[in-house]
């Protein structure tokens, strides 16, 4: 019996047992008689060809049995090159393991994409591994639409997971799936079809004039790093990821700008931001630092060591605590303030758009709908008279 072995990343090897071709002359004529080992049940099955019409053909046995020859070296060729003639009528490259495309779509997209994204693939390709462990699914070419249909059930109704989050983890497989088919390993996306949830409303509430005056006199008495950190956030609609990747050079104080560069932009955009004397005042003793330095590093002060990007989220809970205010009251809050606030200002909408680096106006309408904790009190003074 032979073995043949393709690589696999990582992973156990995939094994393909076979029995070589021969002839074998009996009663009801020639045959040429092999076995090949099933990839779904491991079951050894024979598989017989009857070529006693050949020796119909020759005059001489020998001749015939040349022939005869010919057809088994080129059937035992196939099957050393891993060709299982079971399954001729699909594509042999979809008898791979899930997990060998897995680890190969990892293996060329970290060269590809940027560190966050990858960070996002890797935590979405072990969710889907720890899931293949627990079951019988082997070959990338029998994953079909009930397995993905188990799978997103597994990843909601068990890990429990939001709506939000269960719509990326599908988007995720759709990419994943579709670059398997690039590849030839499948004809069709499993998941194309699967529809996605209904987002949730989102919860976050606008931070009024008097709860960010609390804010100001709290950070100015204890880190006034994160308070530039709130400015950025509200004043020039900077996301705090984005905020993480800044440099001191990034910094223009002749033309009062901040560069966000395509590489760190969550649009891919590069965008230069103005911003107000206030934040450049508060910035100007970044003139002394190195301008490759991130511009708040993880001890908030100029340096090589990036803060990581949950530093702020996490800064912004403790001072939430400290000051009692709303759970509904996020960091992102200040930037969703923000917009909110130019609109009102008399700042036109595209301007705010292309400011707050938004797809489209729509986008930027979207983020101005949060409650507006005032709104009752804006309506019964200004509205206008029947």
């Amino acid at each position: 019996m032979r073995l043949i072995q393709t690589s696999l990343l990582n992973q156990k090897a995939l094994v393909f047992n076979y029995m070589p071709a021969k002839l074998c002359k009996n009663r009801s004529g020639w045959i040429i008689e092999y076995y090949v080992e099933n990839p779904i049940t491991f079951e050894m099955c024979r598989i017989r060809k009857r070529v006693h019409f050949i020796k119909k053909r020759y005059k001489s046995v020998r001749d015939a049995e040349s022939h005869c020859q010919k057809i088994i070296l080129d059937i035992n060729s196939k099957l050393a090159n891993g060709i299982n003639p079971m399954f001729s009528d699909e594509n042999p490259s979809g008898y791979v393991t899930v997990q060998e495309v897995i680890y190969k779509f990892l293996d060329e997209k970290k060269r590809e994409v940027r560190p966050d994204t990858m960070r996002s693939y890797n935590s979405f390709s072990k969710s889907f591994l720890t899931y293949l462990s627990k079951t019988s699914i082997s070959f990338i070419c029998k994953f079909g639409k009930i397995e993905a249909a188990h799978y997103l059930d597994y990843i909601y109704n068990e890990r429990k997971v939001s709506r939000r989050s269960y719509n990326n983890y599908m988007k995720f497989m759709r990419v994943v799936f579709n670059w398997a088919i690039e590849k030839g390993y499948i004809l069709t996306n499993p998941f194309e079809q699967m529809k996605t949830k209904k987002k949730e409303v989102k919860t976050r509430t606008l931070i009024d004039a008097d709860t960010r005056k609390k804010i100001i006199e709290y950070l100015n008495a204890k880190d006034k790093q994160f308070l530039i950190v709130l400015k950025l956030v509200y004043s020039a609609l900077i996301r705090p990821k984005e905020i993480t990747n800044l440099r001191v050079s990034d910094i223009d104080f002749q033309n009062k700008t901040i560069c966000i560069n395509s590489t760190v932009a969550k649009n891919h955009n590069t965008r230069y931001i103005a911003i107000t004397d206030d934040i450049l005042n508060d910035l100007n003793y970044i003139k002394d630092y190195k301008k490759d330095m991130f511009l708040i590093s993880q001890n908030m002060m100029p340096g090589y060591v990036q803060a990581h990007r949950a530093k702020y989220g996490k800064m912004w809970i403790k001072l939430r605590k400290e000051l009692k205010l709303e759970k509904t009251m996020q960091l992102y809050s200040l930037r969703d303030t923000g917009i909110t606030d130019m609109l009102k200002s008399g700042i036109d909408p595209l301007t705010v758009k292309q400011h707050a680096d938004h797809h489209s106006l729509e986008m930027t309408t979207i983020y101005s709908k949060h409650a507006d904790p005032n709104l009752s009190k804006i309506i019964r003074e200004k509205a206008p008279a029947f």
